[in-house]
């Protein structure tokens, strides 16, 4: 091309699409059973619940002990269960987690040998008083981590039938998939009773299996759980403690009352209070007692020398409610001194700020187990690692807590979508970690993971079924690739539109099992048009972003830039435009600019000033060929 100086004089754009334009239905593919959902008015093609949405519920009065010398948990539990669904149900489906760790089952995570249990083992198990035979009768079927009861009477609907169930197992202590024993003193305990399944309207009982990798897919229901352990050790659970007068020294059981009102971090439990004395009541043995209503699962954590942390804040202007925000961790943990403090702020942004909805529960209590940088979420609950750095342990603590809003408030499958949590709780943190360690961006860090990934066979479209894919493809469909949407999609939509889209999602199904159909519905009628040209290309096909510049037709006083989408990923369009005193002029637009489907976008600007080069993207927008990217002006 022609090489020649030129003088800036001002800045123009003219976008215009032309040229390549992709033929394709832009409809987005909806499987047939849920198109018979909205036949059947169970569902909505606005986003919305149909005139006959259901969902059944539990009721589950829980009574276990956990043997800290041995590690054995035991328990035994009565459940009610509520069709209320229109079906007549000739079965019931419980899920038997810890069968996981069973000798021959398949799992997605390696797991020591010395892990390697009978799985759950079933003591008595009854059915509206009648005794199941345990031992393998015809009524029963157990698969990897389920068990089929066949009834012998029929579950109408409207009607409810009770469950008796006695079971113990050996709790983890090297291979801790999600939950076990991190010490001789320390536990998570988490998936750990038997529980029954979903029964909806788009797939009846949910039969897939637990191994490992999928998480939650649960009804929303009441606990009563009765926990009883050794006298020196202390129980955190999902729920409000009911007799906690009783089991604390009367100095720390004032001080947690008083924390529930105070804006200022308290040291609940120091290791001064350890040394001191007893930190506790009772006897040779303590029952702790919690009720949780209207959540999809229960965790507790023990310890007898963890240290408490926790502060309040108020999450609800109009009634004043106030929720305590707190964390339980040993000694030598890095960072976790200011965890309450990032619980707190974490809380108050998902309150205050995005999405902006009132957090729901009394508590969120984070766990530290001191191993490695993950975490696992539970409603109330978080299981988490112990990073080094600060950057890394803020945005743990808030992606396990945002975990709260997905799948918690809203009853989301991750066991198919994984993306519809994981997702969100990934793009949401940016801003509270960006402003307690303002020297790292992170969404450079997220976009850093994705490109490790991005083109190969691992970089697969977030729709295909989570169940169905193994690490590293599930990470980078359901935590990296969407959360990257949602950065893209808000810049789009701007930020008072996306939030009141994210609100309105939430609130519509809150206590209730959207689908992603609901949410893509939701976001196009705030949008006030179709996403499908978004959604498409990010959710459900196989696709790598990569822009590249193109022709390049230089004028006296004008410079026209043709920018080629090559990859399939809708992504933002920016500019660095260096002059020659190598100062730069940044020009953006958003991913709306790919609205029409085309390929290519023309860029026209005027100019009289020298341009030394130009760049495309920058590190906040993946590329996978980023070779492409520079056009020189001046030699």
């Amino acid at each position: 091309m022609n090489k020649k100086p030129f003088y800036w004089l001002t800045i123009t754009f003219i976008f215009f699409y032309f040229s390549i334009s992709i033929s394709q239905d832009t409809d987005l593919y909806t499987p047939l059973n849920i198109q018979k959902a909205y036949e059947t008015k169970t569902r909505s093609p606005e986003g919305i619940p149909g005139d006959n949405y259901w969902q059944n519920r539990s009721e589950y009065f829980i009574q276990a002990e956990l043997f800290p010398a041995t590690g054995m948990l035991a328990g035994k539990a009565k459940i009610k269960y509520f069709n209320e669904s229109p079906d007549t149900l000739t079965r019931i489906v419980l899920r038997l987690y810890q069968d996981v760790m069973k000798k021959g089952n398949p799992r997605q995570f390696p797991v020591s040998p010395n892990d390697i249990t009978d799985g759950i083992k079933l003591k008595s198990l009854k059915v509206n008083k009648s005794a199941v035979d345990i031992e393998g009768g015809t009524h029963l079927f157990r698969s990897s981590t389920n068990l089929s009861i066949t009834l012998e009477s029929p579950l109408y609907s409207s009607e409810k039938l009770i469950i008796e169930v006695e079971w113990e197992f050996k709790i983890s202590r090297t291979s801790n998939i999600r939950m076990g024993q991190y010490s001789d003193t320390d536990f998570f305990i988490a998936y750990w009773y038997p529980q029954i399944s979903v029964y909806d309207d788009i797939d009846g009982w949910d039969v897939t299996e637990y191994y490992g990798a999928v998480e939650f897919y649960n009804d929303f229901s009441e606990y009563e759980v009765e926990v009883t352990v050794p006298k020196d050790y202390l129980i955190w659970a999902c729920g409000e403690l009911q007799n906690g007068e009783k089991l604390y020294r009367n100095d720390i059981y004032n001080r947690y009352q008083e924390t529930k009102k105070s804006d200022e971090v308290v040291r609940i439990i120091t290791k001064d209070d350890y040394t001191s004395g007893p930190v506790y009541q009772g006897n040779k043995k303590n029952t702790w007692k919690f009720i949780a209503h209207n959540v999809s699962d229960f965790t507790f954590a023990a310890s007898n020398h963890y240290l408490w942390d926790a502060v309040s804040l108020v999450v609800d202007t109009v009634s004043g409610r106030r929720a305590l925000t707190g964390t339980i961790y040993p000694e030598t943990a890095p960072n976790y001194n200011e965890v309450a403090l990032f619980s707190r702020a974490t809380i108050e942004y998902l309150s205050f700020e995005l999405p902006g909805v009132a957090y729901p529960y009394p508590h969120v209590t984070t766990f530290c187990n001191g191993k490695g940088d993950g975490g696992m979420e539970s409603p109330m609950m978080a299981n988490n690692g112990a990073p080094q750095k600060r950057s890394s342990s803020v945005g743990l603590t808030f992606h396990e807590i945002a975990h709260n809003y997905f799948p918690f408030i809203t009853g989301i499958n991750e066991r198919k979508y994984a993306w519809m949590d994981e997702g969100w709780a990934t793009f949401l943190p940016r801003s509270v970690v960006n402003r307690f360690t303002p020297e790292q961006e992170y969404m450079d860090y997220v976009i850093t993971n994705y490109l490790h990934f991005a083109g190969s066979e691992y970089d697969m479209p977030p729709m295909n079924q989570s169940a169905m894919v193994n690490y590293p493809a599930l990470r980078m469909s359901s935590y990296y690739r969407p959360s990257m949407a949602f950065t893209f999609l808000q810049d789009v939509m701007g930020e008072q539109k996306f939030k009141e889209a994210l609100q309105l999602f939430i609130n519509t199904w809150q206590g209730k099992h959207p689908l992603p159909y609901d949410l893509f519905n939701i976001f196009d009628r705030v949008y006030g048009d179709n996403l499908n040209w978004f959604w498409n290309p990010w959710f459900f096909e196989f696709a790598f972003p990569d822009l590249a510049i193109g022709d390049v037709v230089l004028t006296e006083d004008i410079i026209t830039l043709v920018i080629e989408k090559k990859g399939k990923l809708p992504v933002p369009v920016s500019l660095k435009v260096v002059l020659d005193d190598d100062s730069e002029e940044i020009l953006y637009r958003s991913a709306e600019i790919w609205k029409e489907n085309s390929r290519t976008v023309e860029i026209e600007m005027q100019h009289t000033k020298p341009i030394q080069y130009i760049v495309l993207g920058n590190s906040s927008i993946p590329d996978v060929f980023p070779d492409n990217n520079r056009l020189d002006i001046m030699e």
